[in-house]
């Protein structure tokens, strides 16, 4: 018998944003300050109270318009089947047709973004090491830096790495592999490094999650940041991705035991509340840390620009009496979703990791290990959640046809999201989705043409570009 323990958590407001605050008494004068735009290297985070906030800084990157706060989710579903191109950027059109260049502005962006947010945590982990206060838990803050680097590196082979039929094959690409930060503009360390293998990169993103398994604690790690339950369920998501369906079944299953999973009653109070029980790890954003998501969606009557739809095909992929439609496809504005509605304040949270995910990553690993009783009891939690039967027998009896349901439940239940392009990479169903794909090269995206050519081809582009 398979058990979701339904809890509540009570999270505080965050604000992510590194904020450096000069208090003034009466006795100085504001001439007198000397104004900061940086801190230097060799003088920032000496004491466990800067290294904090030098952690929660690092979550800034995460919240940029060139990732979470914006392009890398929506890219996700824009280069498969979830969302359309409805607007203007040509940059955007060539990601919905599959015909993205080495020179594309977003992939650029996205790529030196993340791997700014990784040079951010490198440096926290760096000072971290240095400290050696005994109130201070140094492991836990190691811990979170490094779980939120595994998380970066995640995403970098997500659309990067791998090969023509997936990941976690022997001949996977992988991506330049960055461990200690980049604090000046000269020397050894700024020059350009070679792309290490997708073998390589894996072996780092799992020793930074087994450390931040082992070390992180609940009173370790802020309102907002990568907890443990985010830890465990991270190394569920990479190791469904790697096809180890073992280790992402035992993963799960651990979310559960050790963090507990809640599903919430209603689909739509997910997206339209912030913080749900559902949640594992949710970005904040507020009226000074925004995000474009609402803008891009919504139509330009309602005071957004309209730039990407949903699919015309994600509304008949849904079954009839669908809870989950009204919400992935809205006809209240229509052409957009409710998953990204503050218009007015740009304010949406963004769920990273929650339960529906888990479960479905669950059942699809027992799935594929024939243990479909199990499976089928699990992705039939996510159906009665969303108003539907559970599936039927001749579905849950057959291997082929049970794993064909939970990806499809996958599609809708994580609708824009930012899952379904890896979900089809990692399955590699690219080609016989997505007509516009005909070339199985494009299912790894181009390294920006910018890193080739300034590290004078010691990095390397995917083959085909």
């Amino acid at each position: 018998m398979v058990h979701i323990r339904s809890f509540s958590r009570r999270l505080l407001p965050a604000a992510l944003a590194l904020t450096l605050g000069f208090g003034i008494t009466s006795c100085e004068k504001i001439l007198d300050v000397e104004p900061k735009a940086s801190l230097d290297s060799s003088t920032g985070l000496k004491t466990p109270a800067d290294l904090m906030a030098g952690l929660r800084g690092a979550y800034d990157a995460v919240q940029s318009v060139n990732y979470y706060g914006l392009r890398y989710q929506l890219f996700a579903d824009l280069a498969a089947d979830n969302a359309r191109h409805t607007g203007t950027f040509p940059s955007f059109g060539d990601i919905a047709k599959g015909g993205i260049l080495p020179d594309n502005t977003e992939v650029t962006a996205m790529w030196n973004t993340i791997y700014m947010a990784i040079n951010r945590v490198n440096y926290v982990i760096q000072e971290a090491e240095k400290l050696n206060d005994p109130s201070f838990d140094k492991n836990g803050a190691i811990a979170e830096a490094r779980a939120l680097r595994a998380f970066h590196y995640m995403n970098l082979l997500a659309y990067w790495g791998g090969s023509a039929q997936g990941y976690g094959y022997p001949d996977g690409l992988g991506v330049p592999l960055r461990l200690t930060p980049t604090t000046s503009i000269t020397g050894e360390e700024i020059k350009p490094k070679a792309r290490n293998t997708e073998a390589e990169v894996v072996e780092a993103i799992r020793a930074d999650l087994d450390f931040a398994e082992q070390n992180l604690t609940s009173s370790s790690v802020g309102a907002g940041g990568l907890n443990l339950g985010g830890v465990l369920a991270l190394r569920a998501r990479l190791e469904l991705r790697l096809r180890n369906y073992a280790a992402a079944s035992a993963y799960a299953e651990k979310v559960d035991t050790e963090w507990g999973i809640s599903i919430n009653a209603d689909y739509g109070t997910l997206f339209s509340q912030k913080n749900s029980s559902e949640s594992i790890w949710e970005l904040p954003f507020d009226a000074v840390d925004a995000n474009q998501l609402a803008f891009f969606w919504f139509p330009a009557a309602y005071g957004g620009r309209n730039e990407v739809d949903p699919a015309t095909g994600l509304g008949p992929a849904h079954e009839a009496g669908d809870l989950r439609r009204s919400v992935n496809v809205s006809t209240s504005p229509s052409g957009t979703t409710r998953k990204y509605s503050r218009i007015a304040t740009s304010d949406d949270n963004v769920i990273l990791v929650r339960g529906g995910e888990v479960v479905l990553t669950w059942a699809e690993a027992l799935a594929q290990q024939g243990q479909l009783e199990q499976a089928a009891e699990l992705v039939n939690i996510i159906r009665a959640r969303a108003g539907l039967a559970a599936l039927a027998a001749d579905v849950t009896a057959d291997q082929a046809k049970l794993v064909t349901a939970i990806l499809k439940e996958r599609r809708v239940e994580l609708a824009n999201e930012g899952f379904r392009w890896f979900d089809l990479r990692r399955t590699g169903l690219v080609l016989a989705t997505l007509p516009a794909i005909t070339q199985d090269f494009r299912t790894l995206w181009p390294i920006p043409q910018r890193e080739i050519l300034i590290s004078n081809g010691i990095i390397t582009q995917n083959p085909g570009y």
